[in-house]
């Protein structure tokens, strides 16, 4: 079973490659300023479309450049499906960043902006005290995932077996 192999609680997966809570606040603070932009330049650009694209990209953010995400690649960070290891799919992407895409979606409608403000507020709370308490730093939307986020790193060919003596 792979999953027993290849988990959040795995010193060989892992190693020194987890990453910091600060680093993910950044990349994540980075990630809400572009999608803030997205959101606000295609409201000017065309209504609904602002929103429908903030939505978009903050759902698919973390599938692309191999699980780096705008913050993520400027930070050096990656988002990896914990039982496989590889890079994080788009459906996970979108999974874990659920309630961000609520928001974009919501926030141009007046009162559901509101609603969807203090729904996810206790979201937010929740996922900085997981990623800020736990040992494996994991967040809300990591565990509905299945994700990981790692601070990035380069195989070389010649390093094709890190776990070689």
């Amino acid at each position: 079973m792979a999953r027993n192999l290849i988990s959040r609680r795995s010193p060989i997966f892992l190693g020194p490659i987890r990453s910091t809570p600060f680093h993910r606040c950044v990349a994540k603070g980075i990630d809400l300023i572009v999608i803030t932009v997205i959101f606000f330049v295609g409201k000017t650009i065309g209504g609904p479309l602002g929103p429908v694209l903030a939505a978009l990209v903050a759902g698919a953010q973390d599938s692309w450049s191999g699980g780096q995400s705008i913050g993520k690649k400027i930070i050096g960070l990656r988002a990896l499906d914990d039982e496989t290891g590889v890079s994080c799919s788009a459906l996970s992407s979108c999974m874990r960043n659920l309630p961000l895409v609520l928001v974009c979606l919501f926030a141009s409608v007046p009162v559901l902006w509101g609603l969807s403000l203090i729904a996810a507020l206790p979201f937010i709370l929740l996922e900085i005290y997981l990623v800020f308490t736990l040992e494996t730093g994991v967040r809300l939307g990591d565990i509905m995932a299945n994700t990981l986020v790692v601070e990035h790193f380069e195989l070389h060919p010649e390093d094709s077996t890190p776990f070689q003596q």
